[in-house]
């Protein structure tokens, strides 16, 4: 077996922007036998990876075989290979969560066993019994956290996260405000199942932005 001599370089986000890049050349594959279509879609994808990624040598001859995948399950054995070099979401404790909700009395904490570190740009999950939902992502090397009410009505539209249009529901968090006692309410519609907004996040900043907006 070859050893592993690149050490990991994509966070979450990159792997899913390769993941969607990726699939936007095996659906040009199935979908045109015209050779320019194809070589024209390549070209956007080769843009929007140079884009976003800062890759060296090594770390590009990974990334490119993308350029060859024609359907989706080379496409997955593909995605499987780029895993050793995907940096994981920080591996959070019972204890760790505890600290970042201390003021939540009767915290209810999620199953972190069956959590996949490598698929997540940030952590969430429901109280049904409250209404709450809890949100807690990584920056600059610390897990910073929010807290919030989610309505239970569904509606379909634009995430505040991860920007794709799907089922968001109305997620409201408050923040102390300068005069004593008094706080600021701020009410963001994002994606009710947040397995697939994990999955739609390939950019870190739009995340980032989203809590510093929330929080502030």
């Amino acid at each position: 077996m070859e050893k592993q001599t690149i050490q990991p370089f994509l966070s979450v986000a990159n792997y899913h922007l390769i993941e969607q890049q990726m699939n936007k050349i095996i659906n040009a594959h199935h979908t045109t036998k015209d050779k320019n279509v194809i070589l024209a879609v390549k070209g956007l994808v080769e843009t929007e990876l140079s884009k976003n990624l800062e890759l060296d040598p090594n770390q590009l001859i990974k990334i490119e075989q993308l350029y060859n995948m024609t359907d989706y399950t080379q496409g997955e054995l593909y995605l499987e290979s780029l895993k050793p070099y995907v940096i994981p979401f920080r591996e959070v404790t019972v204890n760790n969560l505890k600290s970042l909700f201390k003021k939540e009395k009767k915290l209810k904490l999620p199953n972190l066993e069956s959590i996949d570190y490598q698929h997540i740009c940030y952590l969430t999950w429901d109280d049904v019994s409250t209404h709450r939902k809890y949100v807690v992502l990584e920056q600059r090397g610390k897990l910073k956290a929010i807290k919030g009410n989610i309505d239970t009505k569904v509606i379909k539209g634009i995430c505040a996260v991860c920007n794709r249009h799907s089922d968001v529901s109305l997620f409201t968090t408050k923040v102390k405000g300068q005069v004593t006692d008094t706080f600021t309410k701020y009410s963001n519609y994002i994606c009710t199942d947040s397995k697939n907004c994990n999955k739609n996040i390939s950019d870190l900043q739009r995340l980032n932005d989203f809590f510093e907006r929330v929080t502030h």
